[in-house]
Parts: structure tokens; sequence; C-alpha cells
């Protein structure tokens, strides 16, 4: 971030970054539990500016953040592949997110990889402003979709926030097996998504 800010600006240290933006950015953050909504980076982020002259707008700031650790976000071995297969049989698939920044970033990860075709939707809850568990990200993504909660699964790795809201909308849920062991339990438990087209196939029967 202290590069993408450019030259021409006053002097940022990493110290000014913590105290400008991201110390306050956190603590917002770790109320998001409580309000249901990602932590909004924009006052913070013109507190920034304010301060130093810099020019870039939110999204390029934002970006300049979110880059070295994009880079380093590679799918499992096999995920492309599932979600194909699952497309192949006729099934619409919809990404529901929790994010701390916004959504065409990671989308820009799932493009990298040829993971983003699969998807009917993309909900990411900074750009929507609800997250998991409340259910809204994933009764969007079922209207985008056109499926009814009966006829929908919910998939995730985190109990509290994937299966909640799964169960919160009235769908099936699958958990896929993690380090987080709250939350409620789901309707079946798989070790990765390489084992979800089987499992569908065979609910399917």
């Amino acid at each position: 971030m202290l590069q993408a800010m450019g030259k021409g600006t006053r002097k940022v240290t990493l110290e000014d970054l913590e105290s400008l933006v991201f110390g306050p950015w956190r603590a917002a953050y770790d109320r998001r539990e409580e309000s249901g909504i990602e932590a909004d980076w924009s006052p913070h982020l013109q507190r920034l500016r304010s301060r130093t002259g810099c020019q870039l707008r939110d999204r390029d700031l934002l970006a300049a953040w979110f880059r070295p650790y994009g880079e380093h976000l590679v799918p499992i071995d096999g995920a492309k592949q599932a979600l194909e297969k699952i497309q192949s049989r006729g099934m619409k698939l919809g990404l529901v997110s929790n994010v701390p920044l916004p959504g065409e970033l990671y989308a820009g990860v799932l493009d990298r990889y040829g993971l983003e075709a699969p998807f009917d939707t993309l909900c990411f809850s900074y750009d929507q402003g609800s997250r998991k568990p409340s259910p809204a990200l994933l009764r969007l993504a079922m209207t985008e979709v056109g499926s009814q909660p009966a006829a929908t699964v919910m998939v995730g790795d985190r109990r509290e926030r994937d299966i909640a809201a799964g169960q919160f909308a009235g769908t099936d849920t699958v958990w896929i097996r993690s380090t987080d062991q709250g939350g409620p339990e789901a309707d079946a438990t798989i070790g990765s998504v390489t084992e979800l087209p089987d499992l569908l196939d065979r609910w399917q029967r």
C-alpha cells in the first residue's frame, strides 16, 4: 500500500497506516459479528488521504493491500473439476462468501484459475452489506439462480456461519470438514469439495 500511494504525497510510515487505517478498521471488524455487516474501509481511507495528500481511490488502495495476499491464494487440487462436474449435471452454482474487501478482488482470483465460470452468481458480504450467518446472502444467491430452499444445498467449512446460514434459510447443508468445530450439525459431512459431486448425485437419486 505504501508503494501504491505513489510520489507526491507526504511521507507515510507503517505506523501511520496502523493508526490511520488498519487500527480503526480492525476495531470495527472485531464488532462485525454483532453488527452482521462487514467493516467499512471508506472513513479510514478518507482519513489517510486527508493526512497524506494521496489521491488514489478506495478501490485502488484496497487492491494494493489485497495484492500480496491474493497472489498466494491457490485452489485445492480437483476443485475446478468438481465444480464443472456439478455444473454439467444441470445444477446451478452460487458462491456466498464473507469477505472484508470488495468482491471483485476475490472474483479476480477465481477467474485466474478458471473457477469463476462454473458459478451462476457471486455474492460477497462486503458488496451486499450482510454477512453469514445471516441468511440474506444465501437468499440473494437463491433468487439470482432461481432456486427455492427445498431445492438448495448450502456447502461450507464454517459451521457457525455457513451451516447456520443454510439452516436459517431452510436449505439442506453440507459441512466440509475443518478445524471449525462449533456451530450446528450439518445434514452431511465431506472431507473436501472434490467429494461434493458424488454426494449430490446420491441425494438426487
